[in-house]
């Protein structure tokens, strides 16, 4: 019985400790959603007190929905541009800063010719290919750019099966296209581990046909004051955080 009851109590105890924990609102964009229960776990071990509670989307979208009132106190974008769109907007407390420089890989589960390079996707075998908005998306961006250096747009663009964000491209990539752009820290969730073979089911799109994926973030001014924001925002500079990101295949700045 009184083991029951001191059970109990270190039950309430505990969820005493979680309701307490002051909830930073940050808004990422997809491509580190892979990232972020590692990136939260480190934070919280850090920071006991704070926990980050994230909402994922095309970078675009998400400045869109912060204009328009949507309550965030940090956002992560895939790139510095839309991140610069709410500075310039007078929304945030600071500049962009960047907390990691991302990959773009190109990723299939068919049996294609990989060696090719990008021209595979001229081949047959590939009747669609997925990309993310390039509008919205930084990291479809960077595969529209990587495909009109290598004089194949034009050519393959009639294949092209637009996804909403890369999170969407990569779930197209797993179950109706023939291949896909996604970030290369998708690699390391679940559902692609058995695709992580280099040359067999994926290849790096060769970083100089793109514009280097510096992503960064802002502190919105609504979150400015807050202790809890201000200690994630410092996390995210931390090595502890540049270290999270490197697990996932991320540079640091």
């Amino acid at each position: 019985m009184k083991k029951s009851i001191l059970a109990c109590l270190g039950l309430v105890l505990c969820l005493a400790v979680a309701t307490a924990q002051e909830k930073v609102s940050v808004a990422a964009a997809a491509n580190i959603s892979s990232v972020a229960p590692s990136l939260s776990a480190a934070f919280e071990k850090k920071y006991p007190s704070y926990h980050a509670e994230f909402t994922f989307g095309a970078s675009g979208t998400l400045v869109t929905q912060i204009l328009n009132g949507a309550p965030f106190q940090v956002f992560l974008s895939a790139d510095t541009g839309f991140a610069q769109k709410l500075v310039d907007a007078g929304e945030t407390a600071g500049p962009v800063r960047v907390y990691a420089v991302g990959a773009l890989i190109l990723l299939t589960t068919k049996e294609l010719d990989l060696s090719k390079g990008l021209a595979v996707l001229l081949d047959p075998a590939v009747a669609q290919f997925a990309n993310s908005n390039p509008e919205t998306a930084p990291y479809g961006r960077a595969a529209r750019e990587a495909l009109v250096k290598s004089g194949l747009w034009e050519k393959v663009q009639s294949k092209l099966v637009m996804a909403q964000n890369v999170t969407q491209a990569l779930q197209f990539t797993l179950t109706s296209a023939d291949a896909g752009f996604v970030n290369k820290s998708a690699l390391y969730s679940k559902e692609v581990k058995p695709y992580d073979r280099e040359g067999v089911y994926w290849i790096p799109v060769d970083p100089a046909l793109y514009t280097p994926i510096a992503q960064g973030f802002v502190v919105m001014k609504t979150g400015a004051t807050l202790p809890a924001v201000s200690a994630f925002a410092d996390f995210l500079g931390s090595p502890e955080a540049h270290a999270v990101f490197a697990s996932f295949g991320y540079a640091a700045p």
